[in-house]
């Protein structure tokens, strides 16, 4: 990890246990403090302020965002970036009739089709991560390249979607030879394998995706759980 990352990991944890409640202290006690340069502090404060855990005013400061510390997802490596810094790019755009699996998941009969979707996600005209997605037809009855370069989920608020909340599973793989082409990267290399499944408000599954990532950074504060230990205990 480099020395900046150290130092926004480290107000992190200092915000988490309320030692910074309010405001930072000033760049200079902060490169006193760390014993780095100033250029290291600053690199440190921009990330913090890019991944809106603090917010900045001018001639007063970086001051503690509080509403993004009432969530488990303090941020991830692709929140940090504006939607500006953003780009997609389509692979592939298909409608079919579903699987086994695609019925079990989406809750729908044999006539329902669904869309495959293959694009990857670009952050500043670099390809960082490759995305499958899955998505009912009825729910997205249009779908097209413009729609799948830009955010499905802008579109999905836009057509009237209530979204609720999503479940997102992670796993360690290695990158495929195909995959590596798109990520420009070794085969084998290590990746982060990230499935969500997106719900809307009334429990419906609008969408599952499924995404490759060999960059991805992450971090949760999340409370300490007494069942869970109880339960393992038990077992």
């Amino acid at each position: 990890m480099k020395k900046y990352e150290l130092v926004v990991q480290d107000i992190i944890s200092k915000i988490c246990q309320n030692s910074i409640s309010h405001k930072l202290p000033p760049e200079r006690d902060l490169s006193e403090l760390y014993g780095l340069s100033r250029f290291t502090i600053r690199k440190a404060l921009a990330k913090l302020e890019a991944i809106g855990i603090v917010k900045v005013k001018l001639g007063s400061g970086y001051f503690v965002n509080t509403s993004v510390m009432g969530t488990p997802l303090i941020y991830n490596s692709i929140t940090e970036n504006s939607f500006d810094e953003m780009s997609y790019k389509k692979i592939k755009l298909n409608k079919t009739l579903p699987d086994q699996h695609d019925k079990q998941i989406f809750s729908i009969s044999d006539d329902d089709y669904i869309w495959h979707i293959r694009r990857l996600r670009l952050i500043h005209n670099k390809v960082i991560q490759i995305e499958e997605a899955k998505i009912p037809v009825r729910l997205f009855p249009e779908m097209n390249e413009q729609i799948i370069e830009s955010s499905i989920q802008k579109h999905a608020l836009a057509i009237g979607l209530d979204i609720d909340s999503y479940l997102t599973s992670y796993q360690a793989i290695s990158v495929s030879r195909e995959d590596s082409e798109l990520l420009d990267c070794k085969k084998n290399t290590a990746a982060m394998n990230i499935t969500n499944r997106g719900f809307l408000k009334n429990g419906e599954l609008f969408i599952v995706s499924n995404i490759i990532d060999i960059n991805y950074q992450c971090t949760y504060h999340t409370p300490f759980n007494n069942e869970s230990i109880d339960y393992r205990d038990k077992k």
